[in-house]
């Protein structure tokens, strides 16, 4: 049978509400995924604990998946020299291709010391504790003193994984900007409230409150948010001293190879107003913390071994999209010829790396596969696409199929409840691989 294919690149929210938008308007899809089982950000990104809402999201997942029009092929990269490439998968011949396998890189700052032992990513802490090979096999030793750079949700996770850490006395979170810029959500910060330093937190809410007021902020409001969050805080059982510093963004990380960090330099910065929004400008003024774990909660890249350009930190999105979608471009732009990549569309994560958690990347990858279907309707033939499966699973052994991932997770259903355990994870591709029998 005949029908108009498109590859969709990485099975995250983004792909899988993507995938299934195509599906549903008589496109085939081929959905290719890095990972052994689909979810993405869903899967590796939500904190472990939030048991009902990632059952949830799986099990959505999974009819998106059973959608006739849906294959999946899961443990298979696409990038440079990995097991197709983007100019592969072009000349297989499918009409178009959507990438959108998130911000997998880690976003360096490049600091001085950024390389020394126990300077982590965000990415790798939050990949360690949920299991994402082949982080979860790594090692990441935290200290008793920890840095986290960035006061967002990611922040406030990692921390409330610290607190229940053996060793950690003190999280210092620190914010480029002020109070009234926060970004962790309530519900989150709830997790962590009960070890906040309350008169820590005086003290430097009263340090930044003149400049606040100056800018038109009200201190009452960030207080307010502080608590109805410690209103509706849980019990930690945790001794670890949690406390907040804003205005300082990191210079440096002091330490050695030898000894790893022992401190994070940070420069003082200043708010002023600047096109109806606040701007940071760095003072002269410079502080150090003692710390032995520093954690960069920042943000990530996208991953440049794909085979399309890339920006500083993202994919070169098209500045004059020919299928804009609500202003929005999914398109790629070649720096080089200073023309539109044709064919080639971009959504979620990999449009704009770490804009969002699962609902807006998944509302997300559904405008890109909007602006796919706008380009279908002029370009492209009908093809054979079960000869181009085919092609597919006999080019790369251990392909795996949509039948085994629902296999996979009744395995591991079955573990969690033998154990007594609320969740179960093969810990490794290869676990995965040999459960469902195909290794």
């Amino acid at each position: 049978m005949n029908q108009k294919t498109i590859a969709v690149i990485g099975a995250g929210p983004a792909g899988l509400f993507a995938a299934k938008t195509l599906a549903e308007n008589n496109i085939r899809v081929c959905l290719f995924n890095r990972d052994v089982r689909p979810g993405g950000l869903a899967e590796y990104g939500i904190y472990p604990e939030k048991y009902i809402l990632k059952a949830g999201l799986r099990r959505q997942f999974l009819s998106f998946l059973e959608h006739e029009n849906i294959s999946y092929f899961g443990n298979v990269e696409i990038g440079d020299g990995k097991d197709f490439s983007l100019s592969q998968l072009q000349t297989m011949g499918f009409n178009g291709i959507l990438v959108t396998a998130g911000a997998q890189k880690i976003k360096k700052l490049d600091l001085e010391g950024e390389t020394i032992p126990r300077v982590y990513h965000a990415w790798e802490i939050v990949s360690k504790y949920n299991e994402l090979p082949p982080y979860s096999q790594m090692e990441y030793p935290i200290g008793k003193k920890v840095v986290i750079v960035g006061v967002g949700n990611v922040m406030a996770d990692i921390a409330r994984y610290l607190l229940h850490k053996d060793g950690v006395e003190e999280i210092l979170a620190v914010a480029r900007r002020g109070p009234a810029e926060i970004k962790f959500h309530q519900t989150e910060f709830a997790h962590i409230a009960q070890n906040l330093d309350r008169a820590d937190f005086e003290k430097e809410m009263e340090r930044v409150t003149p400049l606040m007021l100056k800018l038109g902020q009200d201190p009452n409001d960030t207080w307010a948010f502080i608590e109805k969050a410690c209103e509706n805080c849980e019990d930690t059982r945790s001794k670890t001293n949690l406390r907040l510093r804003f205005l300082k963004s990191p210079t440096r990380f002091l330490g050695n190879e030898t000894d790893g960090l022992q401190g994070v330099e940070f420069i003082e910065n200043t708010l002023i107003e600047e096109n109806h929004s606040t701007k940071t400008i760095a003072t002269s003024l410079k502080t150090i913390f003692d710390a032995d774990t520093a954690i960069l909660a920042v943000g990530s890249s996208v991953d440049d071994e794909i085979g399309l350009p890339v920006k500083k930190y993202e994919f070169t999105v098209s500045p004059y999209p020919d299928y804009p979608q609500d202003g929005i471009s999914f398109e790629l732009f070649d720096p080089q010829t200073q023309k539109n990549i044709p064919g080639i569309f971009v959504a979620g994560w990999s449009r704009l790396a770490s804009y969002g958690l699962v609902g807006i990347s998944g509302k997300d990858g559904v405008k890109g596969a909007q602006a796919v279907l706008e380009y279908l309707q002029d370009h492209g033939k009908p093809l054979d696409w079960e000869e181009l499966e085919l092609q597919i699973r006999h080019s790369k052994k251990m392909v795996i199929d949509k039948k085994m991932v629902g296999n996979l997770l009744s395995i591991e259903a079955k573990i969690a409840e033998r154990e007594g355990l609320a969740e179960y994870k093969f810990p490794t591709n290869q676990e995965m691989l040999t459960a469902i029998g195909i290794c």
